[in-house]
């Protein structure tokens, strides 16, 4: 904002007001339109943000239904390596059958929120809708620290594996403590698919009012 001198000297106090009206004037407007200006791309940084937060929560949900869906066939998976290894620990030779065993989780993304906390977007929300999405994301940043502690048990599942199938068998307690192993991935399946089924819910609360 700029604020240039009168084009003329001033010849008295009744001018003196009037070009100090004048400025004062100005001024306020400037500083109005300016608040305008800033409450608009306050709103747009708002809009933004809600948009890429419902649209990463609709690919999250869809990623979730997926992992649902594949439950069945982990347990299968796994109920096939315990046979296995029950098989092993009887002394029966092994089929020529494939194991077969897949990762298991959904891959859920935090990106808009940790976006919206960059820009500043959430500082311009009404608290209930910070408070909601709060909840949703902490819950799901919960749900990813299951999988993580799922995803190491199942590694050391899969590693054991060739194993198995090498020239001499593991010894029993080898076999036991991969059951052990079994066991722990099976109730953490229980147990993903409970918290997966809250997550769930609050996925699609937010979103009905979207």
């Amino acid at each position: 904002m700029e604020i240039h001198a009168p084009d003329h000297p001033i010849t008295g106090w009744k001018d003196t007001v009037r070009h100090l009206a004048i400025i004062t004037a100005g001024i306020l407007i400037a500083l109005a339109l300016e608040g305008v200006v800033s409450w608009l791309d306050h709103r747009m940084l708002v809009r933004e943000a809600v948009a890429n937060l419902t649209e990463e929560i609709r690919n999250n949900k869809t990623h979730l239904d997926g992992m649902f869906a594949r439950l069945e066939a982990e347990r299968e998976q796994l109920q096939r390596a315990d046979e296995t290894a029950v098989q092993l620990l009887q002394q029966k030779p092994l089929g020529r059958g494939e194991m077969k065993l897949e990762a298991p989780g959904a891959e859920l993304k935090n990106a808009a929120v940790t976006t919206g906390q960059i820009t500043g977007a959430f500082g311009y929300m009404n608290y209930d809708a910070v408070s909601r999405y709060a909840n949703v994301y902490d819950y799901q940043a919960q749900f990813m620290r299951l999988q993580e502690r799922e995803g190491q048990n199942f590694e050391a599942i899969l590693a054991f594996i060739p194993r198995l199938y090498g020239s001499s068998p593991p010894s029993p307690a080898a076999l036991e403590e991969w059951r052990g192993r079994i066991g722990i991935a099976n109730a953490g399946i229980y147990i993903r698919e409970q918290m997966g089924r809250q997550l769930q819910k609050r996925y699609d609360e937010l979103l009905a009012d979207r």
